[in-house]
């Protein structure tokens, strides 16, 4: 069975991670004829993680790919192709095709080549899981991801959706709503990461009974966690990860944000604490934040860039050496849980609060909208004063997960092998 893995992001460490879990129980299920499709394969060919498996790799069928370093008027050609080309033409006549429910002729001539190739020689599609299907960061959905399952859907081809946030949603276009609808419709199995999504999905009025929960993906990692030492044996260590809020109807929302980490920085260094951040983007795209929040920190001297760690098993070990992790990104939340390192979650979605949740931890968890800086130190303070007990119910809880998200994905497999 040939398998072609679509929705990849190169440059998000998160991303990264669950292409490993993807890769490894594809394999551990007897399928070693493996295709990924990438935003940027060339990142690939810089940084490989993969877990002993041959894998190709190749474009987007939406084909976002390009070298970093193009120039100027490389950059601009790149930019006048993904608003002009891709999003106005490409995407509404691949949209309407998908609500029509026929291949065009045309089609070949939308889509990357590579991926053509690929998607016609593959038995199943397996969109790699994340949060690819909503509007929360694009408006209308208008997305390479949602591009790339909308032509596997034309092409006939097996459809499954492994560990997905749905939504939320909020469309202008009814064509859009339609398509969206038409995706998860027409996917063979959905497995969903948390419990807002079965809400989402029943709100867009598509049937359940091609869904299942399942747990984040990677959750089924915790194997590659090298030390389990207690946090309160561990260095005084702070981890910390930032999400960069891009969406102009949100900057201004969080414009205070850096203060109130500083804040809760400051707060860690006068307990003895050094401050290490963790980038979450090979690309340096939340760089300048934590550049920011560390210009607003006191002692900056005691703050710290953690250079590196592209690879899933240099970076979750390293967080498995901190005594406390604050993560605000949500692959930066889930590495804490999984390395046990007690964690202090800042939620911009409710997967964040879910995940929480399923923990048992929720009282350490704060919205976007409750955040400041006196909320921030109190959690910090109560973590801080239960550091071996937070561990302790992180250990236990992720073994059970760790077990869960293995035998999902294997009966994902088993049943995608009996439909064809």
């Amino acid at each position: 069975m040939k398998a072609l893995v679509i929705n990849q992001c190169s440059t998000n460490k998160g991303d990264r991670a669950v292409l490993f879990f993807v890769l490894r129980e594809l394999t551990r299920n007897g399928i070693d004829q493996i295709t990924v499709s990438a935003s940027n394969p060339e990142y690939w060919e810089e940084w490989p993680d993969f877990p002993e498996t041959a894998v190709r790799i190749i474009p987007w069928g939406w084909d976002n790919s390009r070298k970093k370093d193009v120039g100027f008027w490389g950059k601009v050609i790149h930019r006048i192709q993904k608003v002009i080309l891709k999003r106005r033409i490409n995407f509404p006549l691949v949209r309407n095709a998908l609500i029509a429910g026929k291949r065009p002729w045309y089609l070949r001539f939308l889509v990357n080549r590579q991926f053509i190739k690929a998607l016609r020689e593959a038995d199943i599609v397996i969109s790699t899981g994340g949060h690819h299907i909503t509007t929360m960061f694009v408006p209308d959905a208008v997305t390479p991801q949602i591009f790339d399952m909308a032509v596997a859907l034309l092409y006939e081809k097996p459809l499954l959706l492994w560990s997905q946030s749905i939504g939320s949603f909020k469309f202008k276009s009814p064509k859009s709503r339609l398509m969206v609808q038409k995706i998860l419709s027409g996917a063979g199995q959905i497995f969903i990461r948390d419990e807002d999504s079965a809400e989402q999905i029943k709100e867009m009025q598509v049937s359940m009974e091609h869904v299942s929960k399942t747990r984040e993906s990677v959750f089924g990692l915790c194997d590659i966690v090298k030390s389990r030492t207690k946090p309160s044996n561990r260095p005084l260590v702070m981890g910390i990860s930032v999400y960069v809020h891009t969406r102009a109807n949100r900057l201004k929302e969080h414009e205070n944000n850096p203060r109130y980490f500083a804040s809760l920085i400051d707060h860690a260094i006068e307990a003895g604490y050094k401050v290490r951040f963790f980038p979450m983007e090979l690309q340096g795209t939340d760089r300048r934040f934590i550049e920011v929040v560390i210009n607003n920190v006191n002692k900056k001297e005691n703050c710290e860039i953690i250079e590196g760690f592209p690879g899933t098993l240099d970076h979750i070990n390293e967080i498995a050496q901190c005594k406390i992790f604050v993560g605000h990104k949500t692959h930066s939340q889930i590495f804490s849980l999984l390395a046990a390192t007690p964690l202090l979650a800042i939620a911009y979605h409710k997967k964040t609060e879910d995940f929480m949740a399923q923990y048992g931890l929720e009282k350490y968890c704060i919205t976007d909208e409750q955040i400041s800086a006196e909320k921030l130190i109190e959690l910090f303070d109560k973590i801080n004063n239960n550091l071996d007990f937070i561990n302790e119910k992180q250990e236990i809880t992720g073994s059970k997960m760790c077990k869960q998200v293995r035998e999902d994905f294997a009966r994902m497999i088993k049943q995608a092998r009996k439909v064809k």
